[in-house]
């Protein structure tokens, strides 16, 4: 099928005369209506009445380049894509995006700047998996554990997933200065008596973190995002557990406290659909990240 033909009759549908349809397509009258007359002889059918008003849709027709226009949208932007330069469109987690990612893609863009990254910061999970299943992301960096995406305890993606653990995430339990847990070597059971942990809320990975190292009934208080979990703790409101990237500048000035346990860490994890071809555009976003 002729595209010249389907974008003119498409046109035509949205500027209702031939001679609008000329003016906009930079077309004589009558390169718009021969144009539409070889259409509808290549689909078989008429796709506009005609009188001594004009054109007119058929009701077919009129659902017919309602689609094409669809239809030349979507070849229009994917061939936008493939002029554009090469790049990935990765998915984060937000605090994996605020806190450890930048870095990662400035030097990135200084060792391949012809590799354009576009980060995509999303706080929910389950969005950027769904993305990532669309096709709308190359790529989602995620904090998971386990053998397979989703162990750590959201909900198990039903595409079939490729991933690579780039590195283990430490995580450390914090707590306000000269709380009564700090200074000796701290058990999992003496956490749990204490009490008072808190968290973001229950899709959060460290809430997740928290259950799998504590239990699934353990007693944790939803406080909102992660500099909302900092405060409460530095204003001797509980303890939490959190990755040490996002508590080293408290530790750092003294704000919040490391409390001796031994939490396990969580991965670092790159995951993308293996169906799509991607993990050779993605080999420079995983040198990079790896050696972070």
């Amino acid at each position: 099928m002729n595209l010249d033909q389907l974008r003119t009759a498409v046109a035509l549908l949205q500027h209702r005369t031939v001679n609008r349809t000329a003016a906009a397509q930079r077309l004589a009258p009558s390169s718009v209506s021969d144009r539409v007359r070889r259409l509808e002889a290549e689909l078989g059918t008429p796709l506009f009445t005609r009188d001594r008003a004009g054109m007119h849709p058929t009701p077919a027709g009129r659902s017919y380049l309602l689609a094409a226009a669809e239809a030349l949208e979507a070849l229009d932007d994917a061939a936008e894509h493939l002029r554009a330069a090469p790049g990935l469109s990765v998915g984060a987690q937000a605090s994996v995006a605020d806190e450890l990612l930048p870095a990662v893609l400035d030097d990135l863009s200084q060792s391949r700047p012809d590799l354009q990254v576009r980060l995509r910061p999303d706080p929910d999970r389950g969005r950027l998996l769904a993305a990532l299943d669309r096709g709308e992301i190359d790529a989602a960096v995620l904090l998971d554990t386990g053998e397979h995406v989703g162990d750590l305890g959201f909900p198990k993606p039903t595409s079939a997933l490729e991933y690579v653990d780039l590195r283990d995430i430490a995580m450390t339990v914090v707590a306000p200065p000269r709380h009564p847990l700090l200074g000796h070597q701290v058990s999992m059971e003496e956490i749990q008596r204490t009490g008072g942990l808190i968290g973001r809320e229950p899709r959060c990975s460290f809430w997740m973190a928290t259950q799998r190292w504590l239990g699934p009934d353990v007693d944790l208080t939803a406080v909102g995002g992660l500099a909302q979990v900092r405060e409460w703790v530095a204003t001797r409101r509980g303890i939490a557990l959190l990755p040490e990237f996002a508590v080293q500048a408290d530790l750092d000035s003294g704000r919040l406290a490391r409390v001796d346990a031994q939490a396990p860490p969580l991965r670092l994890r790159l995951i993308w659909r293996e169906d799509r071809g991607a993990a050779g555009r993605l080999r420079p976003l995983l040198y990079a990240l790896a050696h972070a």
